[in-house]
């Protein structure tokens, strides 16, 4: 089999399954605070209500933080991690916050490129920073690459949305 397409070992699947769900959850949150009825955020209690000079809003409470709109990285992104493709547009960006549970954070955007380029942008700067790519794998015409470096895993789905536009949804565990 050509190389990163070999089958993963029970747990190295377990854990790209864990990765696919919490970015999912993570878009899923970014989701449900900008469209519900004017943003459940502004109506839930103990939630702090940014509006930032950039056109972005930043939503806080104990548990975490999270940007929409706007266009920067996460405040925690790691230097040695890739960040986005350039020319990203980015629609969500958000950080936990590591009292409450693990530290991580994790952006979404959209970029016009290809598909393969994004890729090999991301397998590229994962492996030129000491990262190991654990698993690549093609789910429903997208492209899912985690990776690992000591204790930290890293998830990037990349999808193909036409026009020549690609999504991205990139989650890092700290």
């Amino acid at each position: 089999m050509p190389e990163g397409n070999t089958p993963p070992a029970s747990g190295t699947n377990n854990k790209m399954l864990y990765i696919i769900g919490a970015l999912v959850v993570v878009v899923l949150l970014g989701w449900l605070i900008t469209r519900g009825t004017g943003g459940i955020a502004g109506s839930m209690a103990g939630v702090d209500t940014d509006r930032n000079i950039d056109g972005s809003t930043t939503y806080s409470n104990d548990e975490g933080t999270v940007t929409v709109g706007g266009n920067s990285m996460p405040e925690n992104w790691p230097s040695d991690a890739p960040a986005n493709y350039a020319g990203a547009s980015i629609q969500y960006s958000g950080t936990s916050n590591p009292q409450t549970g693990e530290a991580g954070s994790a952006i979404v955007y959209s970029v016009n490129a290809s598909m393969q380029s994004v890729t090999d942008f991301y397998r590229s700067g994962l492996q030129s920073n000491g990262w190991t790519l654990d698993n690549t794998a093609n789910v429903g015409g997208a492209t899912v690459l985690s990776a690992s470096k000591g204790d930290r895993n890293m998830g990037i789905y990349i999808a193909d949305t036409g026009n020549g536009m690609v999504t991205v949804t990139a989650g890092i565990e700290m």
